[in-house]
C-alpha cells in the first residue's frame, strides 16, 4: 500500500471515529430562550439530540394532562414560599448521583403539570429574597421525593458537565422577578441530600447571575453555596417556615485573606481524592423583616397519600437519560466523595465526558491499528 493511500485511510478512520462519538450540544441549556412556560418545546433536547449524555428523559410541555405522581415534567417553578418545586428522582429509593440527568419537578402546588410533594416532605424553610436572587433553604424528608435515606445527594443546575443541564433539558420559571407572568430563569442551582435542600434562582439581568448561581463548587456542598441559618447549623429547628429580606451573599468561592486581599477558591481535580479542607468559612448574609407562618397555612395542595412514582407513559415524551454516574458530596459540606460526571459545570470534566473521550480514543486506536496491520502485511 502506498503512503498516500495509507494516509488517506488513516484520515478517513479518524474522521469516522470523531463523527461517531457524541459531542456537546451546539446550544447550551442556558442559551435557549423560552420566555414563558407556554413557549417551552416538547423537549429541549429530543431523541435526535444525543450528546455525551442523553437523550432527555422527560418533557417540558406540561399541563393538566401530565399532572400526576408519574409525571416526567422537567419544567420547574420557584415563585415564593407557598409555590415552588424541587428537582428529585423519578423512582423511589434513588440517589442523586445516579439520576441527576433524569430528575423531574416535584412542586408544592397544583397547576404546573408536575408531581406534587407529599405532606410531611417539607420540615422547615427559610426564604431569602434579595434584588439579585431568591434562595430557599430548608429541611426535608428526602425519602418522600424518592431520594434514598442517607444519600448525601448532590447538585442540580442549568449547566451540567456537558452544558445540557441537570436534569438534561430542565427549564426553570418564576414570577419572582416578573410578577405578572412567570418568566424564564437562565441561571439556577439546587443542592439536595442529607435531608437538607437549597434552591436558588438568579435574576437574568441582575448584577452577577453567573456568580450568585455559579455551579462549579459542587463538591464542597450546600453550606458554601447556600449559606443560611439552616445550612450552617445556626440552631434553627424543624417546623420554622419564614420569608426574609436579605443582603446579597458573598459570591461562593470568594473570600478575604487575613491581610485584606480578596481571592477565590477553585475546587481541586477529583483525581486528587476527597476534599479535606477549604481555606475559608462561609458566612450567611444579613437578613431582616422575617415573617413566619405555619406550614399548614402555606401548603394546602400537598398530597396525603403516597402513590407509585414509577414513570409511566403519561405526558408527551419519553427517553433514556443515559448512564451518568456520580458519588456526590452534595448537600453536606463535610461529604467526602466527589461527583464524577456530576453537575459541576461546563468547565469540569465528569465521568461521562471522560468516558466519551475514552471511547473516542479507543475507536481511533482500533481503526489505526487495523490500518497499520493492513499496511504491514500489504
Amino acid at each position: 500500500m502506498s503512503r498516500v493511500a495509507l494516509s488517506a485511510l488513516v484520515f478517513a478512520a479518524v474522521a469516522y471515529a470523531q463523527s461517531s462519538v457524541p459531542t456537546f450540544p451546539a446550544t447550551p441549556l442556558i442559551s435557549f430562550s423560552f420566555p414563558h412556560p407556554t413557549d417551552a418545546p416538547e423537549q429541549v433536547y429530543g431523541p435526535d439530540r444525543t450528546f455525551v449524555r442523553g437523550p432527555q428523559s422527560g418533557y417540558n410541555r406540561c399541563n393538566s394532562t401530565t399532572e400526576n405522581q408519574n409525571s416526567l415534567c422537567q419544567t420547574s417553578f420557584v415563585n415564593d414560599i407557598t409555590d415552588f418545586c424541587l428537582w428529585a428522582p423519578q423512582t423511589s429509593n434513588s440517589t442523586i448521583a445516579d439520576t441527576e440527568g433524569e430528575e423531574v419537578a416535584w412542586c408544592t402546588k397544583k397547576g404546573h403539570g408536575t408531581r406534587i410533594m407529599l405532606d410531611g416532605t417539607l420540615q422547615g424553610i427559610q426564604v431569602l429574597n434579595t434584588p439579585d436572587y431568591t434562595m430557599i433553604t430548608g429541611l426535608i424528608d428526602q425519602t418522600k421525593v424518592n431520594i434514598q435515606s442517607g444519600d448525601a445527594g448532590g447538585e442540580l443546575d442549568s449547566g451540567g458537565q456537558d452544558t445540557a443541564g441537570n436534569p438534561i433539558g430542565g427549564l426553570m420559571y418564576s414570577t419572582r422577578f416578573s410578577p405578572n407572568n412567570a418568566g424564564q430563569i437562565i441561571h439556577w442551582t439546587e443542592f439536595i441530600g442529607n435531608n437538607q435542600f437549597c434552591i436558588k434562582i438568579c435574576k437574568n439581568d441582575g448584577t452577577n447571575p453567573e456568580g450568585f448561581c455559579q455551579h462549579t463548587l459542587d463538591r464542597i456542598g450546600l453550606g458554601f453555596n447556600c449559606p443560611s441559618k439552616y445550612t450552617l447549623g445556626g440552631g434553627t429547628s424543624a417546623g420554622t417556615f419564614e420569608v426574609c429580606d436579605s443582603d446579597n451573599m458573598i459570591v461562593p468561592g470568594i473570600y478575604t485573606l487575613p491581610g485584606g486581599t480578596t481571592t477565590s477558591y477553585a475546587q481541586p481535580p477529583e483525581s486528587l481524592g476527597p476534599i479535606q479542607t477549604v481555606p475559608y468559612t462561609p458566612v450567611a448574609a444579613a437578613s431582616s423583616n422575617c415573617v413566619t407562618s405555619a406550614s399548614s397555612a402555606l401548603y394546602t395542595d400537598l398530597l396525603t397519600v403516597s402513590t407509585s412514582a414509577t414513570p409511566s407513559a403519561s405526558g408527551s415524551a419519553t427517553g433514556s437519560a443515559g448512564t451518568t454516574k456520580a458519588t456526590g458530596s452534595g448537600a453536606a459540606a463535610s461529604g467526602s466523595a466527589s461527583r464524577s460526571g456530576s453537575a459541576s459545570g461546563a468547565n469540569s470534566t465528569g465521568a461521562s465526558q471522560s468516558g466519551a473521550d475514552a471511547l473516542h480514543m479507543s475507536m481511533v486506536a482500533t481503526a489505526l491499528g487495523t490500518l497499520f496491520a493492513v499496511a504491514f502485511f500489504a
